[in-house]
């Protein structure tokens, strides 16, 4: 549990004194309260270790993985272990996958396929996934991996199943001096997948029910990421708005090429001026309709549909963990795809990861996976900033 270290300020008692013949109230002028805080005590506790980790989360549309329209899932398995080798993720969000029976027992379980015969194939023993859902009875399924060397999970709770199911996931750091300090530094992860097409009306619904949830959930946001496939085509899209524009500047969330980073300045429109996007882009890594295969969209890159949102709080690193700046990235796109394959060498032959990795990420899926990094410190005081308690 943690421990709330602000002073809140005196209830102020307001006497209205009335006259005993004309009961008339008798007017008093009152003082405002000045609200003081308590800045933490960073004293390290005996006995404690100073550490820090760098965080690489990442968030993939695996196109329908497990559908065995590209091919067998052995097949795609290869190619993502190439893929995860390459970004070694901590948080790895699949979007996309085909529905399956979510009993860890069944073998049709693809987040048991993904986990034992492509994660920890590469890294034994370091990955679980989260308990995912399918309460909407979409035909696809997100599902959230992470490295449980340095992340716990707790709960999974369904915030949105309008077309298809919005995930929060909550997951705690293994902080080495959890034992000593008994202070525990949380992480929420939303995984979404949103309606595509060329009308935003439905994910404009789907996100509006997101963060009305959120803000519904928490009075302020925790340290929380909030990542997927949006299919957003610009950020004038009311869904968009809802995500990052609130009245209340701590439950608003940030995209990091335009805040913090400040590589773009709103009004975007990506869709429409591509180029002006062009390392950002997520889809598609095809060019042809029916290379390598007819499963997925073509056009080579052209939209900015998979995005990695984050609250305040991990902007300003307000509870140990912070966001590294200008550490957004969309892997394998090295700025020249626009209109062209990942694996092109027109206009220029892709060196922005090794070649193996470019053509796995060509085989396995239209979109390109996008990252952050963020840097984790070991609590070693016992004292923290409060979490705001859900109400839900």
């Amino acid at each position: 549990m943690k421990t709330n270290y602000f002073i809140y300020p005196y209830l102020l008692l307001l006497v209205f004194i009335f006259s005993a013949c004309s009961k008339t109230p008798v007017s008093k002028s009152v003082t405002p309260v000045k609200i003081v805080t308590t800045p933490l005590d960073t004293t390290p506790l005996p006995n404690t270790v100073s550490k820090s980790d760098t965080i690489k989360v990442m968030a993939y549309n695996v196109l329908n993985y497990g559908d065995l329209c590209q091919g067998p899932t052995s097949l795609l398995d290869g190619y993502l272990k190439t893929i995860v080798q390459f970004a070694n993720p901590d948080l790895f969000s699949c979007e996309k996958m085909n529905a399956f029976p979510i009993s860890p027992t069944d073998p049709a379980n693809l987040a048991v396929e993904i986990t034992n015969n492509v994660l920890n194939a590469d890294f034994p023993s370091k990955y679980a996934y989260a308990t995912p859902s399918d309460i909407s009875g979409d035909s696809k399924m997100s599902v959230l991996f992470y490295n449980k060397q340095k992340f716990t999970f707790i709960s999974m709770q369904t915030i949105v199943s309008y077309i298809s199911d919005f995930n929060l996931y909550k997951l705690y750091y293994n902080d080495p001096n959890l034992t000593i300090t008994h202070d525990t530094t949380y992480l929420y992860v939303l995984v979404n997948h949103t309606q595509s097409g060329s009308s935003s009306t439905d994910r404009d619904q789907q996100e509006t029910q997101e963060m009305q949830a959120l803000r519904s959930k928490f009075a302020y946001l925790p340290n929380l990421i909030n990542m997927g496939d949006f299919n957003l085509r610009s950020s004038y899209e009311a869904g968009y708005q809802a995500i990052t524009t609130s009245t209340d500047s701590t439950t608003k969330m940030s995209d990091p090429p335009f805040y913090p980073d400040k590589v773009f300045a709103y009004p975007a429109n990506w869709d429409n001026d591509p180029v002006d996007y062009s390392s950002y882009l997520t889809t598609s890594t095809r060019k042809l309709t029916n290379v390598p295969n007819t499963c997925g969209t073509s056009g080579g890159a052209s939209s900015w549909y998979d995005h990695i949102f984050i609250s305040p709080w991990l902007i300003k690193g307000t509870n140990y963990i912070s966001y590294i700046p200008k550490s957004y990235q969309t892997i394998g796109n090295d700025g020249n795809r626009v209109d062209e394959d990942i694996n092109s060498p027109i206009p220029v032959v892709n060196t922005s990861a090794p070649s193996a990795v470019i053509d796995a990420l060509f085989q396995f899926s239209n979109k390109y996976p996008v990252t952050i990094k963020l840097l984790i410190k070991a609590n070693r005081s016992g004292h923290s900033v409060a979490d705001p308690i859900a109400k839900n």
